[in-house]
């Protein structure tokens, strides 16, 4: 069935620009393990670019159990008695691994 209103999908999903123009934060949670953590939007800008929601939780791994299946990113706006308890990442650098790839060949 056709969009009604002429937009796609994907223009009508809720990025990560606009959530950190709205002040939400993105919480991803393990679903196996049962551990949550905290992001700032523009943290997570900086990472994996103006993407929706859904697109988040693929890039991340749990620290817990390593599994990437059970992840789900969600936007949560903090209420006025989270200020000052709500336990937040913030982004301090990334760390860029250089790997060498051999590959033995005949002189």
């Amino acid at each position: 069935m056709p969009e009604q209103n002429g937009l796609t999908r994907q223009q009508r999903m809720h990025t990560l620009s606009k959530a950190e123009e709205t002040g939400q934060i993105v919480k991803i949670d393990c679903m196996y393990c049962r551990i949550a953590h905290r992001y700032r939007c523009r943290d997570l800008l900086k990472l994996c670019g103006d993407v929706a929601i859904d697109e988040i939780a693929p890039n991340f791994r749990c620290e817990k159990c390593g599994n990437k299946d059970y992840l789900r990113a969600i936007f949560e706006l903090p209420w006025g008695h989270d200020i000052g308890k709500l336990r937040i990442r913030k982004l301090v650098r990334v760390k860029v691994v250089r790997k060498p790839v051999w590959k033995d060949d005949v002189l």
